[in-house]
């Protein structure tokens, strides 16, 4: 019972933390959401279900970050492996170079998108010269959401990595050993061994590139302005002094949180039964 008692007293700053930071700014943003012009009222939730333009931000925010949350998957896990196989003092450069698209702001990435790949950017001249494409052509591309999920994935993939090279470093390669002494082949190997040991990674990084893609604003905004219709943009123009509605963008706020953490929690409870990982 001491121990317990210990355990919950060392828990007890976090819990402020959490909310003092979260919960309480959380339920404030849901008080605001419930009221209207001082009336008590669901108006603002029932009309993200009958509105065109919330359900198809909505369709667009989860087609856009399931689209980077695989891409991001697919491509940073080699790129995780051969960082972790690359040893000494160029791994460590590796890392900081990985790190560098972490600390630069979305709005900086999305201009550098559009100088390197707009109408007049640096590569589209370059291709002009080269192969004689369309510059409007070409770069139209970038400005709508699949533009989107290639700026998202300059900072999406590095996360990836950093979080599965880490886990590269804590597997236990000692059972892929045996299993290769055992007679298994590379296919066995990776499906029965690596992917059940890595899993727990793999959904930890994948679920986190989802989220962050989510909320992204300000690649989505730099490169688009509002033109895509995704929830982070759908709620700035509520809040944007021409169109503001604060109760109406408090409850795109709360739809956004409840079902960016309903599909992470979908998503963790079917990657992580016993029969999708054997």
């Amino acid at each position: 019972m001491e121990r317990r008692s210990g355990t919950w007293l060392l828990l007890l700053p976090l819990a402020a933390v959490l909310g003092l930071f979260l919960l309480w700014p959380l339920a404030l943003v849901l008080w605001e959401s419930l009221f209207i012009e001082g009336r008590f009222s669901l108006d603002n939730y029932l009309s993200l279900f009958v509105r065109k333009l919330y359900r198809e931000s909505l369709t667009t925010s989860l087609v856009l970050s399931a689209s980077t949350a695989v891409l991001g998957t697919a491509i940073g896990l080699p790129l995780s492996y051969f960082v972790h196989k690359t040893g000494g003092r160029a791994k460590n450069i590796l890392l900081a170079l990985t790190a560098v698209p972490l600390t630069l702001s979305g709005l900086v990435v999305g201009f550098a998108f559009i100088v390197l790949l707009g109408t007049s950017g640096f590569i589209t001249i370059i291709l002009r010269e080269l192969i004689g494409i369309n510059p409007l052509e070409f770069s139209a591309f970038l400005f709508t959401w699949r533009g989107l999920v290639i700026a998202y994935l300059y900072f999406l993939i590095p996360r990836m990595i950093l979080t599965m090279t880490a886990a590269w470093s804590n597997a236990n390669w000692s059972l892929v050993e045996a299993a290769v002494s055992l007679g298994a082949g590379p296919v066995t190997v990776l499906r029965k061994v690596l992917f059940p040991m890595l899993a727990p990674a793999i959904l930890a990084g994948s679920s986190l590139l989802f989220a962050v893609s989510m909320g992204a604003f300000g690649t989505a905004f730099a490169l688009t302005g509002t033109a895509v219709k995704i929830l982070p943009l759908v709620i700035y123009t509520h809040v944007s002094e021409l169109s503001a509605d604060i109760a109406k963008a408090d409850a795109l706020a709360i739809v956004l949180t409840l079902v960016t953490t309903c599909v992470i929690l979908a998503y963790e409870k079917f990657f992580t039964t016993p029969s999708s990982v054997r």
